[in-house]
């Protein structure tokens, strides 16, 4: 095709999928459809210099997961939903809203991703002791366990990623207040909401309520990269105990100001790291788009059921826009 042209393109879709939103980021269009995110390359993408007529139009899966997908929806889709409202005629303050969202989106896609692995890994090793147990564990000199691989590796990334996501998330201050917080400083964030909001504010409990977690998965990082005699943290892979017993991967975390030095359930670790991570960024989101709305508008937020959302698209957040009321 011409690129001087308007240009149609037919996009690569299955049999039960659909469009359910197009965004436009950098030097391509996302299309979220229910199943995926497709990524469209204009002519002028592919080719900015214009040096040659005839240039096709790009389309490529940029993750196969889409707006039924609890990560997309709750992150990019319900940014998108509500950055709509508040910023409608202010792109300059809803994009870097959106891109927030979807660097939060592919990092919450990670910390899944290497969870899954891990239970994919632990659960294959239980299925291999299981099938001749006693030789695990009986006789003088037992069969060797199995073990999961990167077990230690896999844990330091998935920290690692936690310290990206809340250093992201700690962005919503710089962009929807007058804030000067520092990337992941949660605790300065709390006393610019009491100063500025006030010690009974909604938003300052909040965040007192969730800097227990956050500053735990903060000196998890600290210690993994800086550890000491008494600040270190440890991975046990499948292992036999004294009694003849076979406990399962875990962690510990040996720091005077946690009750943690025990084997931890390392998979429940990361799958409530991983919500609390989510369930932050979305009340954040609520808090702080708050009086951003135009004088005239008032807009409600209900925290829906997870079983009672919408399966096309899970947010967490449903809202209405109130209309003003006329005077009599």
């Amino acid at each position: 095709m011409n690129r001087k042209s308007a240009f149609s393109v037919e996009l690569a879709l299955d049999q039960d999928d659909e469009v359910y939103s197009m965004i436009p980021r950098g030097n391509g269009l996302f299309v979220i459809t229910h199943q995926k995110i497709l990524r469209i390359r204009t002519q002028d993408a592919l080719d900015p210099e214009g040096a040659i007529d005839d240039v096709p139009v790009e389309q490529s899966i940029h993750i196969p997961y889409g707006s039924r997908d609890d990560i997309v929806a709750r992150t990019v889709l319900q940014t998108k939903a509500i950055s709509d409202v508040f910023f409608a005629t202010q792109p300059e303050r809803q994009r870097p809203l959106i891109d927030l969202s979807w660097e939060l989106m592919n990092s919450l896609l990670a910390l899944r991703f290497i969870n899954s692995r891990l239970d994919a890994l632990i659960q294959a090793g239980i299925d291999v002791v299981e099938k001749d147990l006693e030789a695990y564990r009986s006789g003088f000199s037992p069969k060797p366990l199995p073990i999961t691989s990167y077990l230690d590796i896999e844990f330091r990334s998935f920290v690692t990623e936690v310290r990206r996501i809340l250093n992201k998330i700690s962005e919503l201050f710089v962009n929807l207040t007058d804030a000067d917080i520092l990337p992941g400083q949660f605790h300065r964030a709390i006393e610019w909401a009491e100063k500025s909001r006030g010690s009974d504010a909604i938003l300052t409990k909040s965040l007192k309520a969730d800097q227990h977690w956050i500053k735990l998965w903060i000196d998890v990082r600290i210690a993994i990269e800086h550890p000491k005699k008494d600040r270190y943290v440890e991975t046990t892979d499948f292992c036999l105990r004294s009694d003849r017993t076979i406990m399962l991967p875990t962690w510990r975390f040996v720091h005077p100001d946690y009750d943690m030095a025990r084997p931890q359930n390392l998979l429940i670790a990361l799958d409530n790291c991983r919500n609390n991570l989510l369930k932050l960024y979305e009340d954040l989101l609520v808090m702080l788009t708050d009086g951003h709305q135009p004088p005239w508008m008032a807009v409600s937020f209900e925290s829906v059921n997870e079983k009672q959302r919408n399966p096309v698209c899970p947010m967490r957040w449903k809202f209405d826009v109130l209309a003003p009321r006329l005077s009599s």
